[in-house]
């Protein structure tokens, strides 16, 4: 069919969730058809509310929790393939796989169980929202967005290899948008080994057996050869989403299968910036080597994550330089100068004027008192000769000088010899007098203290 080839996509293949917009979300049983469970149905524990959708695989119903009232998805197999072991015991591995993996970001599976009819199902958490091929159906994502949605993908897929366990069928329909109250939807990858497991041929985007396994619009060159894949198979589908988020397009449309394959095969993947020019060119690589021919060119699930990483720190810079720069960018890039501004500039210039002839007369002013400061040294030396260290020399002495004041006038003609003794004589006295005569006992012999340091400089002059 063209339309599923050429970009007009369904809803999906096999729904695990609930939708408000789409085929899928037709809470109803579908015509009484054979083998569908009617409302009220008991499967395990929950009770069915009613269809939800149906694909390749067989039909998913909505059920709830008599007792509890949680709210689950029971996928059903079809009655076809319930009586192929080969298709049983994939079915089985697939609950075994996401169980096995236990990661938020990968629809969980939490029971298992086979109908009276002998159909097997599972039982998993149901989703409210919209898959991702829905949304970019609906409008273009803004690439802050792309970037995000894209790094829980690797995420989750790096879970799965690290578990030894390949999706084989990536798509933007296996690739669930929860919605989170208060939050942004929740990225949730769906349908691990699905690829192995239908045998529709109704459809060339849908998912297919036989010598070409998955799903012709993401398909690996190795898977489309129908040889043995590896997780790199799962990086080359990467690629071709990450290709379809940023342009809208599929990287190879056809109007068929085979020349899509062919595409996959032989055809150089397009530029990511032939579409989109303003993309960062290191995104348009990364997205050039996930679609590298040869697996073994492919970057790494860590290369491809630490390189949308970078590519977001990127554009925040971006944004932040032109959030916080915008008013001068604008009035750089707005062209020649017009005669509003010339105006503008002309009414602006006496002031100018005026702080320019403020400045000079300030530098003037420094000027002129640096050379006034500058001829002022000759005055200084004088008072440098009245300095500190004269007076600091007899200051030192003056403790015994008052102590020879007192008996400087009594023996006038006899030398110092006696005035040696009653140095101690008079600073015994001096210090019991302070405390037991009256106080103006000290001042007295202060005051005189103070004048002979005056008359000592005259008396040697």
């Amino acid at each position: 069919m063209i339309d599923a080839v050429g970009g007009n996509r369904s809803l999906g293949t096999d729904p695990t969730m609930s939708s408000e917009s789409g085929s899928k979300a037709t809470p109803s049983v579908a015509n009484g058809a054979p083998g569908d469970l009617e409302p009220g149905t008991l499967v395990g524990e929950y009770c069915v509310d009613g269809l939800l959708g149906k694909g390749g695989m067989g039909k998913v119903y909505s059920a709830t929790h008599p007792l509890i009232g949680k709210r689950a998805a029971i996928k059903v197999l079809h009655p076809a393939l319930s009586v192929d072991p080969d298709a049983v015991e994939r079915f089985v591995q697939e609950a075994r796989a996401v169980n096995q993996i236990g990661h938020p970001n990968i629809v969980d599976i939490f029971a298992f169980g086979t109908l009276p009819d002998g159909r097997c199902y599972f039982v998993m958490e149901q989703l409210r929202g919209e898959s991702l091929a829905a949304r970019i159906d609906r409008e273009a994502l803004p690439l802050e967005d792309v970037l995000s949605i894209l790094d829980t993908i690797a995420i989750a897929l790096d879970a799965a290899h690290r578990k030894g366990i390949v999706h084989r069928d990536l798509k933007p329909d296996n690739v669930f948008l929860a919605e989170v109250e208060g939050a942004k939807p929740a990225v949730k990858l769906l349908d691990f080994g699905i690829a192995k497991l239908t045998g529709s041929d109704s459809g060339t985007k849908r998912t297919q057996t036989g010598n070409v396994m998955g799903t012709p619009a993401y398909i690996s060159p190795e898977q489309a050869r129908g040889q043995g894949v590896d997780h790199r198979t799962d990086l080359y589908a990467f690629g071709a989403v990450a290709y379809e988020l940023l342009t809208g397009d599929l990287v190879f449309p056809a109007t068929n299968a085979a020349d899509m394959l062919a595409h996959h095969l032989f055809k150089a993947p397009p530029s990511v910036r032939e579409r989109r020019p303003e993309i960062d060119p290191e995104l348009d690589a990364l997205i050039t080597n996930l679609l590298a021919k040869d697996a073994n060119d492919r970057p790494t699930l860590d290369q491809a994550r630490e390189q949308l990483r970078a590519c977001r720190a990127r554009m925040h810079q971006r944004m932040a330089l032109h959030e916080g720069g915008h008013t001068e960018p604008v009035i750089m890039v707005t062209g020649p100068l017009t005669a509003p501004s010339m105006e503008t500039a002309e009414r602006r210039s006496p002031r100018i004027l005026f702080v320019a002839a403020a400045g000079v007369v300030a530098l003037a002013a420094i000027i002129a008192f640096l050379l006034l400061r500058k001829d002022a040294p000759p005055t200084p030396p004088p008072a440098a000769t009245i300095t500190a260290p004269p007076p600091a020399e007899p200051l030192t002495p003056a403790p015994p000088a008052p102590a020879a004041v007192a008996p400087a006038p009594a023996p006038a003609a006899t030398p110092a010899a006696p005035a040696e003794p009653a140095v101690p004589a008079t600073t015994v006295t001096a210090k019991p007098a302070p405390a037991r005569p009256s106080k103006p006992a000290p001042p007295k012999p202060a005051k005189p203290a103070k004048p002979k340091p005056t008359d000592d400089p005259d008396a040697p002059m």
